[in-house]
């Protein structure tokens, strides 16, 4: 079919969701301001420029204020249209807030510059986008409403188009087809867009990731059928896990008579800048293959999949990648189907990771997909089985109606719990979003990751370490040590130390605490002063090795993170289930309880700490 004279606008999305889905979101702001004003000059239909996972990374990582990233751009900005991705209910967090907070957001974000809404459910439950388009409404500025695109028995057309007529009669101003594994192919396309455009109306924009290979031609195939905007990204940083590249996709229109609004040759010019850029974040460039057709079985979304390998690099689990991706359509199955977008992505994500690290299926488990078996994320399209459900939740109550209908208000109780850290309505906000992050952000404890270095820098040894220096310092602080037979290993002090804890990290080495000095010393046996190439400093609560405590003592985590909450203390009575410790990771929430009843008679983590797969967090006798 003939497109010749057809507008076709281009949103595109380099400074969100490109660098989020190849850099792991790490791009700043300073980095966008250079080529701002050219990018505004170009004649593109919108840009995306915010949400989606930037809000979190921006404090997380970058030490950013994401209010402030959005002011910032919207004065750069004085001539194109800016959009954002809002995961309906869940705003930009990973979990539904009460309607009292999407309200507070929503006007905060339109003040700030943000022209163009883009909602979203992950389970395309449209009472979880409801209210957030009459928000948006009420606040005049454009409600977009993405269906997320993925297979299964139950995402036919008319599931997509009874969806498209419900969210019409809500007030959406347009509908984008929300592609964000890669996986749809160009015949569907054409059959979508075309049944949306003959029985719902509404202009309809395209998302894609170029992950199987197929996002352009996806793209052409909307378009014939009646597509009004597609989603690309600077060729700098297009295709893999990215979208198509806005210069190849303006010349193939432009050569065919379409009127995308953009010079090829003026549109060429911003990928020299991008060029560089990406150079520069090269230590978070993860994703490097040109096509992956694996997306088509796992499904795993584009930014997704890029911060997934990141953050199993992090983990040290960097080679169980293959085993987790073959266990992510497993637990999607277990799960109802749900469309891999956030925060079902990372619902599904890191439920795969637990049980691949535990070697055993569900024998941890996510708050989240606790959650979710409770219906507290909506009703996903496919059937969930109810004795897997029961498995987890138990007897516990499903809720059938709109999740956000049973939360209660949360911005006075948020305001009274953050107190007078968070100064105005964009800091408490940012704080009931990311609590731990946003709490440490305000109290200015984040160091901004060092991003102008793409490779490790090489460590040059010092002449005398610090642990040499301060044994030097007096010789009442030697601590001689000798190994003697059987399993005893007796220690000799020239003189008082205080406050020693001693371990056996392994049948060579001692990990010896002091806890008046905060650091840790690995010592190994027969030796007299802590030798240089062993020595690791790290926060004195940190979690210790498995092989210090007996595994009936000691409460262990299965997943690497981050502490974000210690429940209890030494000396409290504790009984077999209780909830010690929250553990952060892939941005999911994971109980740690205890394993016995007893007595706590030690807690070597505190909040903030990052731990590994085995670390003992306390010991229980």
């Amino acid at each position: 079919m003939s497109i010749k004279n057809r507008k076709v606008g281009i949103m595109d999305t380099t400074l969100r969701d490109g660098h989020q889905s190849l850099l792991a979101t790490r791009m700043r702001t300073e980095d966008m301001l250079p080529i701002a004003e050219k990018m505004d000059q170009m004649g593109f239909y919108s840009l995306e420029v915010w949400g989606g996972a930037t809000f979190d990374t921006s404090m997380r990582f970058l030490n950013e204020n994401p209010w402030e990233r959005l002011r910032t751009l919207r004065k750069a900005f004085k001539n194109t249209k800016l959009q954002m991705l809002l995961r309906g209910q869940n705003l930009v967090g990973y979990k539904h807030y009460a309607d009292d907070v999407v309200e507070a957001f929503i006007a905060e974000s339109a003040k700030n510059g943000i022209d163009i809404f883009r909602i979203f459910d992950a389970l395309n439950d449209i009472r979880n986008v409801k209210k957030s388009i009459e928000e948006v409404k009420k606040h005049g500025k454009h409600a977009q409403v993405a269906i997320s695109y993925t297979t299964g028995a139950a995402y036919t057309l008319k599931y997509y188009t009874d969806i498209g007529k419900k969210v019409k009669e809500m007030g959406a101003d347009s509908i984008c087809i929300k592609d964000m594994a890669g996986i749809m192919t160009p015949y569907f396309a054409y059959d979508l867009v075309s049944a949306l455009k003959d029985k719902v109306g509404l202009p309809v924009q395209m998302h894609t990731h170029y992950t199987s290979g197929m996002g352009g031609m996806m793209y052409l195939k909307a378009i014939e059928a009646g597509a009004d905007v597609i989603d690309c990204a600077n060729s700098a940083l297009a295709l893999g896990t990215s979208q198509p590249a806005t210069e190849t996709m303006v010349a193939i229109l432009n050569d065919a008579g379409a009127d995308t609004g953009i010079d090829l040759d003026e549109v060429s010019t911003l990928a020299d800048y991008f060029k560089e850029l990406r150079a520069k974040y090269k230590k978070y460039d993860v994703y490097c293959e040109a096509v992956d057709v694996n997306v088509l079985r796992y499904q795993i979304p584009g930014g997704m999949l890029s911060n997934f390998i990141t953050q199993l690099k992090e983990q040290d689990a960097a080679d169980k990648l293959p085993e987790v991706l073959k266990e992510v359509p497993r637990v999607r199955t277990d799960l109802g189907e749900p469309p891999l977008v956030t925060p079902s992505s990372q619902i599904v994500g890191s439920q795969a990771v637990l049980n691949v690290l535990a070697g055993e299926r569900y024998k941890m488990v996510t708050n989240e997909v606790k959650a979710y078996l409770k219906g507290q994320y909506g009703k996903p399209a496919g059937k969930i089985d109810e004795a897997f459900r029961k498995s987890i939740i138990g007897d516990e109550k499903v809720i059938t109606g709109r999740p956000a209908d049973f939360i209660k208000p949360e911005m006075e109780a948020a305001k009274k719990e953050i107190g007078d850290l968070a100064k105005n309505q964009e800091e408490l906000l940012m704080y009931i979003m990311f609590p731990a992050v946003a709490k440490d952000f305000l109290e200015g404890k984040i160091v901004c990751e060092d991003l102008n270095v793409c490779e490790e820098p090489k460590k040059e040894e010092p002449k005398t370490s610090p642990a040499q220096a301060e044994a030097s310092e007096t010789d009442s602080q030697q601590i001689p040590v000798s190994k003697e037979t059987g399993n005893n290993i007796v220690i000799n002090f020239n003189a008082n130390v205080a406050n020693l804890n001693v371990n056996v990290v392994d049948g060579n080495n001692l990990d010896l605490t002091f806890s008046d000095r905060s650091e840790k010393r690995f010592v190994p046996v027969g030796t007299t002063r802590p030798q240089p190439v062993q020595k690791r400093i790290f926060p004195t609560s940190g979690a210790v090795s498995s092989s210090a405590v007996s595994a009936e003592d000691g409460v262990t985590t299965s997943l690497p993170g981050k502490i974000t909450k210690v429940f209890r203390k030494v000396g409290n009575v504790i009984s077999k289930g209780e909830v010690m410790f929250i553990v952060e990771s892939m941005k999911m929430e994971n109980e740690v309880t205890a394993k016995k009843d007893g007595t706590i008679t030690k807690i070597n983590v505190s909040e903030g700490d990052a731990v590994k797969s085995g670390d003992i967090l306390a010991v229980i006798e």
